[in-house]
């Protein structure tokens, strides 16, 4: 199942100031300083277990997400690099991205993570307007988003990427317009594009299904997603996935890791990891995480180890092909599975969806109308 000799490697930081109420993920409000440090310990010893798993394995990627990883202090960031370093094989132009807050950023950090090796900033922005990031729950303000930005710059960022998000109730039309554009004002490369996602048991989803507040409808949700594609295109970035633009050569190449069926191993509290075609996630429940790091035992969730059937890992390979611009090829899939595309699937299916799909014989991907559409065109091919 190895494509590659390279490797990407996702560390997770569970902890956050305090949860978004749209947030499902798996974090927690934590501001323990104490608390935070024997975390960040633990998951040092995690990558020491991690990288013995494939010694000889290239990391060309690394990625510290959560949560909010700026929320643990600069030198325990400095620690896990450096442990990191001395423990797997990272490429000399290796994409070492770090998601931070605006709320919890400091020029220090900025300028410690750049010293550790981190070459590559992700930062949670959301909006520009103050009124919607008051209304998901977010902890900074417009002005925070704007320092966290000319904070990375003065620290010597040159990758520094910004998420956005849209169909959030009671956010215009033109609040969009004016998020997008100073998003490109800014001078970031990269910029992603993400449509709120209603969660059940989050206080967002909770408020909606009471009648307190009202979602945001279909219609509009799509026209903001294709009017700051618009934006974006017109200000010279290229959308390359579903939800993500970016300057030519500053694509995320850790989260196309994912797209293209590559394989990733994972450090921290309930992270994944794809390895010879099984997935892997580490226990969730943070007493148990830290007490198989301090045996040294393994942190994989047994009952959660997956092996999925050929045909199943065929339709992950297909769905998550396709969420790229330029789909995938018809012959990489070949060689990865062994068999002809269209003896498992019916060439029907690209007829079927003429306009949507696009197939010149060697890759096969979703138009922007497709896009659109994308869940539907998928469920086809799982």
């Amino acid at each position: 199942m190895t494509r590659t000799n390279n490797l990407g490697l996702y560390v997770h930081v569970p902890f956050c100031v305090k949860k978004c109420s749209y947030c499902d993920f798996l974090s927690f409000a934590c501001n323990d300083e104490t608390a935070l440090s024997e975390y960040a310990k633990a998951l040092r010893r995690d990558i020491v277990c991690k990288s013995e798993m494939l010694p000889y394995r290239v990391t060309d990627t690394v990625y510290i997400g959560g949560g909010t990883p700026s929320l643990l202090s600069a030198s325990d960031m400095t620690d896990i690099m450096r442990t990191v370093f001395d423990n797997f094989n990272v490429s000399e132009d290796a994409e070492i991205t770090v998601e931070v807050n605006p709320g919890t950023v400091t020029e220090d950090k900025m300028r410690a993570y750049f010293a550790a090796g981190i070459n590559r900033i992700s930062i949670g922005v959301q909006s520009f307007d103050n009124s919607v990031l008051a209304r998901i729950g977010r902890i900074h303000n417009k002005n925070d988003a704007l320092n966290a930005v000319r904070m990375a710059q003065k620290a010597g960022f040159k990758n520094i990427s910004i998420d956005l998000m849209f169909g959030i109730p009671g956010q215009s039309m033109k609040m969009w317009k004016d998020t997008v554009r100073q998003s490109v004002f800014t001078g970031v490369n990269h910029i992603s594009l993400y449509s709120l996602q209603i969660e059940e048991g989050t206080p967002l989803g909770d408020s909606i299904r009471n009648g307190s507040i009202i979602p945001s409808d279909e219609e509009t949700d799509r026209e903001m997603y294709h009017t700051g594609l618009e934006i974006l295109r017109n200000a010279g970035y290229f959308q390359y996935e579903i939800s993500n633009a970016s300057m030519k050569g500053f694509e995320s190449r850790h989260n196309l890791k994912y797209w293209s069926y590559e394989e990733y191993l994972a450090a921290g509290l309930g992270a994944s990891s794809f390895i010879d075609g099984k997935r892997y996630r580490n226990c969730s429940g943070m007493i148990p995480y830290l007490n198989a790091v301090k045996e040294g035992i393994s942190t994989f969730d047994e009952s959660d180890t997956e092996q999925f059937s050929k045909r199943e890992e065929m339709g992950i390979y297909v769905f998550t092909g396709l969420r790229k611009t330029d789909g995938f090829s018809i012959t990489d899939f070949e060689n990865v599975f062994g068999v002809d595309f269209f003896d498992v699937y019916n060439p029907e299916i690209i007829e079927s969806y003429k306009g949507y799909m696009e197939f010149d014989g060697v890759m096969l991907r979703l138009t922007g109308a497709g896009f659109d559409i994308s869940n539907k065109i998928m469920s086809e091919f799982v």
